[in-house]
């Protein structure tokens, strides 16, 4: 008997059991009237018809067969690509680069730029600052009277809350961490409309002046430093006082990504507002009331600008002499918190999106091609495929499943490399992206990489359809046993993705030269001081066993010397402030002779910076006039500053500063300028220096009344941080075993870190232009090479009628170069239009810089002859005895 093949369902074989049932039965009834065995096979068959069709035709009415045509195509799609591994593992890698960087970047914007803040209703949460248009503050603090006022007068915001960060020690002993920590109002977590996981929030008593000391942890401290354990109820030291633990917040809370480790009350004082005026250290979250739009608010916040003078006893024109807010010296304003949280980090990752949406279609247009070359050898397969009744419809289901199978091998690498680009990116770079905590691949991003993944599968799938003619399949027959040159369409396509991959490089590696150029100009900027040799960490004392002012001055003096005497160390100092990156403090000074007036700079200091001596030779920062701070100005000798360029030319232009006297904030102590400094960069290295003051740490308890608890310290030495790491310890411990060392490193990676930003963007385009730059070289070689393998006839005839090989070198090659020229030329194009989205990016560099420009054509030209020689000296090649037998 005949049988039918089984197919892989119990469905399709009870079909196909039940086809072979009647071709049995009928060859039986033929074999009962006296036929022969194999004539009535044969007749049978022959009256049955073609038993293929029969059971393709029988499935075609089934339901869901679309499921098992599905089926069957991914598995002969397999197969096929296991009799090419080679190709199907080059194909593989290229994807899974193009979907993993599409994967990685996209979590990045899901997670930082369109998922909600993980707070009730977040779009209902206002960051609320104050602005100093004549010192050019934008998004400054403001002071506790303000936020009190705020709360009370506004008409649109359900409730207000604030806080202000800072760091502390945590715990007592040698057991000490330091910990960014916050004091909040009650009020901010009932605006957020987070509870804390364990415990509760600070109740009205402890909120309040002379409250008893509580503390909320955050998950991650109590996990970190007390291990999960029981400890709400319980008492730790926080900055030296003792303080009960209340609560622990969820796991990731935070507000507007400060990293806050640990929570106290503010405990501010409604009924006695004016001792907070002009302390400008909170900021402020309000909830919008149900309805309320940001527009309403404004509007609201422009009536409270005109009243506020007015309400806090003065006049809507006397502003500064009260110190209220108003509608022209000292505004506030609102700002969705999720978009002033993200800043201008939302440009720099829609253009990396944008970026590696390029690679994509690069590798799609690698892919492409690869897979037309593929489908001219199988024009004879495909040819009897036709012959043998399939359709159109059959092949393209065919090219689908082989394109999809590539895509979700590719995507499932990509899922994979981009877990581990997510991890080194959010540890190399954690201070470049807000909400770095919250950066996870979730269900969306993988339901975005599944759409990728099926949008390319198709996308280059079915660029082999360009070899099934349109005519029949007679042709494909007889062209599939000879090499044939493809058709000009073929080719046309061809060329185009070529064309397409060199101009979307061209755009990528501009784009990449721009950023590297940039960042290349902000590690060339003078910060002012020398970096190398110096190493930093952070010393800061509790306030409550180092309440005596004279205590933290006679620490120092101490450390300092000690650290001093440490072999290999040629300098030591201390200072309040770290450069070149560090808030601005705007503080009121009086200078003698200079009153406020209209037409004056108003008399604020950007930065008050508490030094020790020997701090300028430490830093190496230039001298330009007087002297510098020396050991004689002790707390008893006249009180002394030194004043940087920026200050003088500021206050004191065209004349000389030395021996003015200025006074600071409300300090009734006239304080002598016996020196001008050098500029230094304290708020980044991409803005113009501020005023600064240096003030001796030694005269500050004697003149101000208290000196700072947190100090840097910096030690200039040719040893590395890790080598001086014992001695510090060592030293500090001796002074005070429950004082920790923090952030020790070199002044360096200090430098570096104050730009992680700009590094972030110019590493990851980079990259990015790295490997389209690999992909257009590979697609430009891979189609020159095929070109001249379906040349070989022509180019044996040229050689035999004897043309010179380097005349076939110089054809090829002249294609290849034309093809890059075009897709350079386009690519210019591109570039000149979409370099706009990253000028805000730039620093001192142009979006259309002519070097830039001039040197990626010059590269990218260089990187297509390479390509195309080697197709172009295989055509060189060619035997013309063995082209021509073999045609």
């Amino acid at each position: 008997m005949t049988r039918l093949p089984s197919s892989g369902s119990q469905r399709d074989r009870d079909l196909d059991a039940e086809l072979q049932a009647h071709l049995d039965m009928a060859t039986r009834d033929r074999i009962a009237a006296g036929a022969d065995p194999a004539a009535a096979r044969a007749a049978a068959r022959r009256q049955f018809g073609n038993l293929g069709q029969v059971s393709e035709a029988t499935r075609g009415m089934w339901r869901f067969t679309w499921w098992e045509r599905f089926r069957r195509d991914v598995r002969h799609a397999f197969r096929g690509w296991m009799r090419s591994p080679g190709l199907a593992i080059v194909a593989v890698v290229t994807l899974a680069l193009g979907i993993g960087a599409n994967s990685a970047i996209f979590t990045v914007v899901h997670s930082v730029l369109l998922r909600p803040l993980p707070f009730p209703h977040a779009d209902q949460l206002v960051y609320i600052t104050s602005q100093f248009p004549g010192l050019g503050l934008d998004h400054f603090p403001l002071d506790g009277a303000e936020f009190i006022e705020l709360r009370q007068r506004n008409r649109t915001f359900s409730d207000v809350g604030t806080y202000a960060t800072n760091a502390v020690n945590v715990g007592s002993g040698a057991q000490v961490t330091r910990v960014t920590s916050a004091v909040a109002s009650a009020s901010l977590f009932t605006t957020l409309g987070v509870s804390p996981a364990i415990g509760r929030i600070f109740s009205a008593t402890e909120d309040a002046p002379n409250g008893p000391p509580v503390a909320i942890l955050s998950w991650e401290l109590w996990q970190s430093v007390f291990g999960g354990a029981p400890i709400v109820g319980k008492t730790v030291e926080v900055g030296g006082v003792p303080s009960t633990v209340i609560g622990i917040m969820p796991a990731g809370f935070d507000v507007h990504d400060q990293g806050v480790r640990i929570w106290t009350a503010a405990q501010l004082d409604p009924a006695n507002v004016n001792q907070y005026r002009g302390g400008h250290g909170f900021f402020l979250v309000g909830r919008r009331k149900p309805g309320v739009s940001m527009q309403q608010a404004r509007v609201d916040l422009e009536r409270m600008l005109n009243e506020w003078p007015v309400l806090d006893g003065g006049s809507v024109t006397l502003s500064q002499g009260n110190h209220s807010p108003n509608a022209v010296t000292h505004r506030l304003r609102y700002d969705d918190l999720l978009g002033d949280m993200v800043g201008s980090a939302g440009r720099a990752l829609w253009v990396l999106q944008a970026a590696v949406a390029l690679v994509l279609l690069i590798a799609c247009a690698n892919l492409a091609n690869l897979l037309m070359m593929r489908a001219a050898g199988r024009q004879r397969e495909l040819g009897v495929r036709l012959a043998l009744g399939a359709t159109r419809g059959h092949l393209v289901r065919q090219f689908l499943a082989e394109g999809l199978v590539l895509s979700i091998g590719g995507a499932i690498a990509g899922v994979l490399l981009a877990k581990i680009g997510l991890h080194a990116l959010t540890t190399a770079y954690a201070g470049s992206v807000p909400r770095v905590t919250d950066v996870a691949i979730d269900p969306v991003v993988l339901l975005f990489t599944l759409a990728i993944a099926l949008g390319t599968g198709a996308l280059f799938g079915m660029a082999p359809l360009l070899h099934i003619d349109r005519d029949g399949s007679a042709n494909m027959l007889r062209e599939g046993g000879a090499r044939t040159t493809v058709g000009a369409a073929r080719r046309g396509v061809q060329r185009g993705l070529v064309i397409a991959e060199i101009a979307m490089a061209v755009m990528l590696v501009v784009g990449a030269g721009l950023l590297v150029r940039s960042l290349w100009n902000l590690l060339s900027v003078d910060t002012g001081f020398q970096r190398d040799q110096l190493t930093t960490f952070r010393v800061s004392l509790s306030p409550v066993p180092y309440a005596d002012s004279m205590r933290r001055v006679a620490f120092f003096e101490r450390l300092t010397h000690d650290l001093a005497a440490v072999p290999g160390v040629n300098g030591v100092a201390a200072m309040q402030g770290l450069p070149p990156l560090r808030p601005i403090n705007a503080n009121d000074t009086q200078f003698e002779g200079i009153a406020p007036t209209p037409g004056q700079p108003p008399l604020n200091v950007d930065y008050w910076q508490w030094v020790t001596p020997g701090y300028l030779s430490t830093m190496g920062i230039r001298l330009i006039a007087g002297r510098d701070l020396q050991e004689s100005d002790a707390p008893t000798s006249p009180p002394v500053v030194l004043i940087n360029q920026t200050l003088a030319k500021k206050f004191y232009p065209g004349v000389n500063p030395l021996g003015r006297r200025v006074k600071l904030g409300g300090s009734n102590v006239w304080f002598t300028i016996v020196g001008v400094v050098k500029d230094v960069k304290q708020q980044g290295i991409d803005t113009k220096p501020g005023t600064e003051l240096y003030i001796p740490y030694a005269q500050s308890p004697g003149t101000l009344g208290f000196a700072p608890t947190s100090m840097n310290v910096v030690m200039r030495s040719p040893l590395a941080p890790a080598a001086l790491s014992p001695a510090i310890h060592r030293i500090v411990a001796s002074l005070d075993p429950a004082v920790p060392v923090a952030q020790l490193r070199t002044m360096d990676d200090v430098v570096l870190a104050s730009i992680s930003r700009p590094r972030f963007i110019a590493t990851l385009l980079g990259v990015f232009a790295f490997i389209a730059l690999a992909l257009a070289a590979v697609g430009t070689y891979g189609v020159l090479a095929y070109a001249v393998s379906q040349r070989q006839r022509e180019l044996g005839i040229r050689m035999a009628l004897g043309a010179r090989a380097s005349a076939v070198l110089n054809m090829v090659l002249g294609q290849g170069l034309r093809l890059a020229g075009i897709g350079i030329a386009v690519g210019l194009v591109g570039a000149l239009i979409l370099t706009r989205l990253v000028r805000s990016l730039l620093f001192g560099v142009s979006a259309t810089d002519p070097v830039i420009f001039i040197g990626v054509a010059g590269m990218m030209t260089l990187v297509a002859t390479l390509a195309c020689f080697i197709p172009a000296r295989r055509a060189t090649r060619v035997d013309p005895i063995t082209a021509l037998r073999g045609e």
